[in-house]
């Protein structure tokens, strides 16, 4: 398929100005940015007025199920988004092991739903979800969780030399199989139960091959500051590239605190150390209720946990750690209060489905703590929640960093999940590019494209240049808005005219259309 995409205003991705250009595609790839005189199109497209922009990528997403779940990558291409990077948090669906698969199966089964798992390797995941086929381009991280699961399950313990020594060796293979890095995700099991001098001997393996480094920190509220710093140091005693994953200060009592974070990075950047972060543009975040409660609770896995959430002595000590908190633990509900954890999304009770923890509470007649456990134990772990812990001067003085990148952080369901998933890149073009002034379009457009493509090491993708992938895409820049809100999540962005995804118009006319142009993408060696 030949396309000219004729009088656009082309903001390429660098950060530059827009230029006057056509935009010439063939096949898969963009052949011509300019003057396109002498090339024979099947189709030729007036975009006058509107802008072309590279495909954004989305740099910290959990769409690792997009092939099980199609129809939901509607959200994510009618805001523009044609490339996702998954494995976020520490949570990936490969390595499996045998003797461990069930751990792994329940641990990322709140992202993955009731599906049948028939892969071991990333190799051999990628072939599944090519074979099912995928509307976005996906580029995997290897999850820490997962890695930590194989070699020694939900142990609450530094790993023996055995145990490392096979986690270094399954991050190694993984590579090799095409990842593009290391993921962790500090506050869940079993990622909350390790050491940084473990991460940065397994961080060296990636560093190996080109790999970098994301991290959901060990803390983002009481200890922000000491979270970052230890991000920065695996950065620097392992010499990997760090990508702090949404970054936030949760709680009213940390707001502000991203201005002695921010500082801190900058510093470090002059210092040698190459460490960016992402943003999503809400004061709310969204993850698995379970994340409320204690470390302690996780350890043997989620069956384990439930089990613990049975007996009436753990119930007593849940209650009394999380009103009296435990030293280094991110205590959500502390926080935050119940009447800001949202239920985004549950497994069998429906109807409890946006819902506050304490307004569940009050109508059962319970403390909230008890509704908590009881509501894990009816979904069998598998809820996640919507909770508002930030604040908007924050987000806006963190967007603004050229550190910076846009991430939606969105999950793919159905419920009254987060907006971010449907309107994070909407949102940051309309609402604080055009309306609010926060970012130039360059700016915007920029860390939503080159720089989270360099940041990969991305080949052909990210810029929108001559020779690079046909991931295009074409908006108009006073009209462009998320419309998706914490009532009706799942509407979609408007404003977009047409997605190119691998050359193919997933978009048309502002219309969407179910094709699976995407491909599993894997680091080059």
């Amino acid at each position: 398929m030949n396309i000219i995409l004729r009088n656009g205003r082309v903001y390429d991705g660098t950060g530059n100005t827009w230029f006057a250009a056509d935009v010439a595609i063939s096949g898969d790839r963009i052949v011509r940015v300019g003057n396109v005189s002498g090339l024979n199109a099947d189709e030729e497209i007036d975009v006058k007025g509107l802008a072309v922009a590279p495909g954004f990528i989305d740099i910290h997403t959990h769409s690792d199920n997009a092939a099980f779940v199609p129809e939901l990558s509607r959200g994510k291409i009618m805001q523009g988004v044609t490339t996702e990077v998954i494995g976020n948090c520490g949570l990936s669906a490969y390595p499996v092991v045998p003797q461990r698969a069930d751990l792994l199966k329940q641990y990322v089964g709140s992202l993955f739903g009731e599906i049948e798992w028939s892969w071991s390797s990333l190799t051999e995941f990628a072939d599944v979800s090519t074979t099912l086929g995928i509307v976005t381009n996906l580029v995997p991280l290897i999850g820490h969780g997962a890695v930590r699961i194989a070699a020694m399950g939900f142990d609450n313990r530094p790993p023996t030399l055995a145990e490392m020594a096979t986690m270094k060796q399954l991050i190694a293979e993984l590579m090799e199989q095409g990842a593009f890095g290391l993921s962790s995700g500090l506050i869940y099991p079993p990622g909350v139960y390790c050491t940084a001098e473990e991460l940065v001997e397994l961080c060296r393996v990636v560093r190996d091959y080109n790999g970098i480094y994301a991290t959901h920190m060990r803390n983002e509220s009481n200890q922000v500051i000491e979270a970052v710093e230890e991000a920065i140091a695996i950065g620097r005693h392992a010499h990997i590239p760090v990508q702090i994953s949404h970054h936030k200060a949760a709680g009213k009592e940390n707001w502000g605190k991203p201005k002695i974070t921010i500082p801190n990075i900058k510093r470090s950047r002059e210092q040698g150390v190459d460490v960016d972060l992402d943003v999503y543009p809400y004061t709310a975040g969204s993850t698995l209720l379970s994340a409320t409660l204690p470390p302690w609770c996780h350890e043997g896995g989620v069956q384990e946990m439930l089990r613990r959430l049975r007996n009436p002595e753990m119930r007593e000590k849940i209650k009394h750690d999380m009103e009296h908190g435990i030293p280094g633990w991110e205590n959500f509900a502390k926080s935050t209060g119940w009447d800001h954890v949202f239920i985004a999304s549950a497994k069998n009770n429906k109807d409890i489905e946006g819902k506050n923890i304490a307004h569940l509470a009050l109508k059962r007649g319970q403390d909230p703590v008890s509704t908590l456990l009881d509501t894990l134990l009816e979904e069998e772990g598998s809820v996640t929640m919507v909770i508002f812990t930030m604040s908007e001067d924050d987000v806006r003085y963190i967007m603004q960093q050229p550190e910076a990148m846009i991430g939606s952080d969105g999950i793919p369901e159905t419920g009254k999940t987060h907006p971010r998933y449907y309107g994070t890149f909407a949102k940051v073009l309309g609402h604080y590019t055009r309306d609010e002034k926060v970012l130039t379009l360059e700016e915007a457009i920029r860390k939503m494209t080159s720089f989270p493509a360099k940041k990969l090491g991305l080949k052909d993708r990210g810029p929108l240049r001559e020779g690079a992938f046909a991931d295009v895409v074409v908006f108009d820049p006073q009209k462009v808005a998320d419309t998706a809100t914490y009532e009706s999540p799942s509407e979609t962005a408007i404003g977009f005219s047409y997605v190119f995804v691998n050359g193919f118009p997933v978009v048309r006319n502002g219309e969407f259309q179910l094709v699976k142009k995407g491909r599993f993408l894997k680091k080059a060696r």
